[in-house]
């Protein structure tokens, strides 16, 4: 077993592996980005109607959600429905 002080001075310490979730897929930037197209269009569209800062959360909170395991479609609607939070609007986190 790998002493602390060898721990932090790069003795004995192995590289984590690539965890793979899907079947032959490694976890890449690409494959991330690939998954969370559909937000990042959603983002953009938002720009055209909103703020920057609005449609910048609406694009962060989607893709956490989505981090977490919601669908896009689930994730949208999740976040949509928070636009009508009158305590999220009263503090400003999802104003226009």
């Amino acid at each position: 077993m790998a002493t602390f002080q060898s721990m932090i001075s790069g003795r004995n310490c192995k590289p984590n592996p690539v965890v793979q979730l899907v079947p032959s897929q490694s976890l890449t930037a690409g494959y991330f980005l690939l998954q969370v197209e559909p937000a990042i269009r959603h983002g953009i569209k938002e720009l055209e109607g909103t703020s920057t800062r609005h449609a910048m959360t609406e694009l962060a909170l989607m893709s956490y959600l989505m981090g977490m395991g919601f669908e896009y479609r689930t994730a949208k609607v999740i976040v949509e429905s928070w636009e009508t939070d009158d305590s999220l609007l009263a503090q400003g986190l999802l104003s226009e």
